[in-house]
């Protein structure tokens, strides 16, 4: 069952890539994703059902649109298959509760339907997170028109959710709600507010603070929105833990760039892709990371 449904994840995931393409080459050009049908973007000529399927028409097609014979950007079944992936990633996520998730099928109640709206977030999150990192890698920009509804909507969620816990004696959702699973402990306990809002403080803080030492030159402040942005999805100490693997994946790059003599010392580096990666590195794995960690001291 688990196999199927991370099958079935992983195809919805690049269906969805395909959308988030359309997305990211339209914003480009200040057009509406949602108006009119996918079309080359060289030759603009409209495609056929054939030319739709995620992946495999790209395969098909060698890379090339069918009429013009443009090539086209591996950006398209990159997307795809990394977006199928980290949907089949939040499938597994969910079933690493194992005892939970069947309890749920077994038992359709109040709680159980919270925690499957909770997981139905993390698939938008995935999404935005994944436009904002390839548009930030193609244009060197955020793109404030898809995080800013994302930030608006995530905070509600996450206020209602908290309000939800806080007024119910829930017995599934407070675990399924923090990235770290039972190991909040190591970092000490914290509440469902004080770490949505410590959290939010402290990316966006240190972030902003970087923006306004270094006056934009090390980060700009799209990526303290971006940040802010994170902070509501993580909390504290999810925050944390996410920015270490964002410096610590972005800076090892940014030295491979300078010893390939792909990038200057005052070079930018978009770090969208580098916060975005930390966050979703935290979301998927963080209950994991936190379990190997405990195993090295004890």
């Amino acid at each position: 069952m688990v196999f199927l449904l991370a099958f079935l994840a992983f195809t919805f995931g690049t269906i969805i890539g395909s959308f988030l393409n359309v997305v990211i080459d339209r914003a480009e050009i200040k057009e509406s994703p949602l108006k009119g049908g996918s079309y080359c973007p060289y030759c603009r000529k409209p495609l056929v059902w054939w030319e739709l399927i995620p992946i495999l028409s790209f395969i098909f097609l060698k890379g090339k649109c069918s009429s013009c014979k443009h090539k086209l950007s591996w950006q398209y079944p990159l997307v795809e298959a990394i977006t199928g992936l980290f949907f089949t990633f939040v499938v597994l996520r969910f079933f690493r509760f194992s005892f939970a998730s069947l309890y749920m099928f077994q038992n359709i109640n109040f709680e159980n339907i919270l925690i499957i709206l909770n997981f139905l977030f993390w698939f938008y999150w995935v999404a935005v997170l994944i436009v904002i990192s390839v548009y930030d890698l193609k244009k060197y920009l955020i793109l404030n028109e898809v995080l800013i509804p994302a930030i608006t909507i995530s905070f509600i969620w996450r206020l209602i959710l908290g309000f939800l816990i806080s007024k119910n004696s829930f017995y599934f959702l407070p675990y399924f709600s923090r990235f770290l699973g039972d190991k909040n402990f190591v970092f000490g306990y914290y509440s469902y507010f004080p770490s949505l809002f410590l959290g939010i403080l402290f990316f966006c803080g240190v972030i902003s603070l970087l923006a306004w030492t270094t006056k934009e030159k090390a980060m700009g402040w799209g990526d303290a929105i971006l940040a802010f942005f994170l902070g509501i999805i993580l909390g504290w100490p999810e925050s944390l833990i996410a920015l270490i693997i964002a410096f610590l994946i972005g800076g090892g790059v940014a030295l491979i760039l300078l010893a390939l003599k792909k990038k200057k010392m005052k070079g930018y580096v978009p770090f969208a892709p580098f916060l975005s990666f930390g966050a979703l590195t935290v979301m998927l794995f963080g209950d994991i990371i936190i379990e190997k960690y405990l195993a090295l001291l004890f």
